[in-house]
């Protein structure tokens, strides 16, 4: 009879292939998952489908409502603009300031609110700029939300995964700010490379050709700034409401007040009962196949965790590599691997596959899990080398870049990355318990 542990693994295996290849909806593969853990008796019905109640998915539920009601308010709107002036017309300042702000945005916003509206003013500029290419800005604009999400546990939602998957496993759990010294760090990187490296190097790839008549779908957006030009009045108290909202926000994730859970729940009503977005609205903007396939993702770890699969994979580790890893190495390969992973599925699913052996081999060797557990954190959202890698970079290509055009741009900024990720995890966190 086949054990639960093997049981396990081949249904993991599943979701490996099906994610990676999309043969059906991954929502439809995480809920499939959960199922084979119940019909095959790995664990019960309430652990399989546990993600379903995690307060995990309220969180990034309300995360996406503020960040919808920021859009509608015209809040993020009146930021970019901010950017679009002190830009002053040129490409590079403009990737500047737009990257510095959007990593300050992103690391409280999701990061898919804050490209949106980038989005659209690049979308803007461009058009009434002729002095500003599209495909030069957009990536190395964009990335810059993804680096702000690096640097707050509720920045993306793989540090939320990964706050389940930790706290399952070890009990521990990782704090508001516990991800922002390396993560500020890697922000650094991510400007100096845009900006001297990336520029240059992203002109010769693509040319002259800056893709700008691929951007029609965006056109929505000036009709919606429109319709609100007629009521100026009202978006102007809408306005106000939403900075202070986000005031509110900021203040309970900073004095911990209330959980971040409770604080993004309060301020999400806020935004509706204001009248700063409609429950019309959410419902119809919201991410919903974002968060079946996150409840579902926790769900499946908790089927690997209930199965014993975890302490099954790190024993095969310790048989092939022996009881002597140095963590720094170990660490360093940690990281890779899960940024190749993440270059080609969902980095919260990248996540969901290689952090639940890598906390098992960490218990076996006695090494920080709730280091190496923000180190896959990073590795997995800062892997963008194809349009495949997570949701984000794959909306850039609207801008009209080629699949090989990721490969060549951001490569290098993925080596970096590595490296840095490497340099600076001991400087700020020790790798043993």
């Amino acid at each position: 009879m086949i054990s639960s542990q093997v049981t396990a693994l081949l249904i993991l295996a599943f979701c490996i292939v099906f994610f990676i290849t999309e043969w059906i909806p991954s929502t439809v593969t995480s809920v499939t998952a959960c199922a084979l853990f119940v019909l095959t008796g790995v664990c019960s019905f309430s652990k399989a489908f546990s993600g379903f109640s995690n307060s995990t998915v309220i969180l990034v539920f309300g995360m996406l409502v503020i960040g919808n009601a920021m859009f509608e308010s015209g809040v993020a709107q009146k930021i970019g603009a901010v950017v679009m002036r002190l830009s002053g017309g040129q490409e590079r300042r403009f990737i500047l300031f737009a990257g510095a702000t959007s990593i300050v945005m992103s690391m409280f916003l999701a990061n898919m609110a804050v490209i949106a509206m980038y989005l659209a003013i690049m979308n803007s500029i461009c058009r009434t700029n002729l002095n500003v290419k599209l495909k030069n800005i957009c990536l190395a604009t964009t990335m810059g939300a993804m680096f702000g999400g690096v640097c707050t546990l509720v920045g993306s939602t793989p540090q939320l995964t990964m706050q389940t998957l930790l706290e399952g496993a070890t009990g521990q759990t990782a704090g508001m700010w516990d991800f922002m010294p390396v993560g500020l760090c890697l922000s650094v990187v991510y400007l100096i490379y845009v900006l001297f490296i990336g520029y240059p190097l992203g002109k010769k790839i693509w040319g002259a050709d800056d893709g700008t008549d691929r951007l029609d779908r965006l056109d929505d957006y000036v009709a919606q700034k429109k319709t609100a030009a007629m009521d100026e009045d009202k978006q102007k108290r809408k306005q106000i409401y939403m900075y202070i909202i986000l005031a509110i926000l900021i203040l309970m994730f900073a004095t911990n007040i209330v959980t971040n859970v409770m604080a993004t729940c309060i301020c999400a009503l806020l935004c509706v009962i204001t009248g700063c977005t409609t429950e019309k609205s959410v419902l119809k903007n919201m991410d919903w196949a974002t968060l079946i396939r996150l409840a579902g993702c926790l769900g499946i770890a908790s089927g690997i965790n209930e199965s014993g699969c975890g302490e099954l994979i790190a024993n095969a580790f310790t048989t092939v590599f022996g009881p002597n890893v140095p963590p720094l190495l170990f660490l360093a390969a940690s990281v890779f691997v899960v940024m190749i992973v993440s270059n080609f599925i969902s980095n919260s699913t990248a996540v969901f596959i290689v952090l639940p052996p890598v906390i098992a081999v960490c218990q076996q060797y006695g090494f920080n899990c709730l280091a190496f557990a923000i180190a896959v954190c990073y590795g997995a959202n800062l892997s963008f080398a194809t349009p495949l890698a997570n949701a984000q970079t794959g909306t850039t290509m609207v801008a009209g870049y080629n699949f090989k055009d990721y490969c060549k741009y951001n490569l290098l900024l993925e080596l970096f990355v590595w490296i840095a990720i490497v340099i600076f995890m001991p400087m700020f966190w020790s790798l043993t318990a």
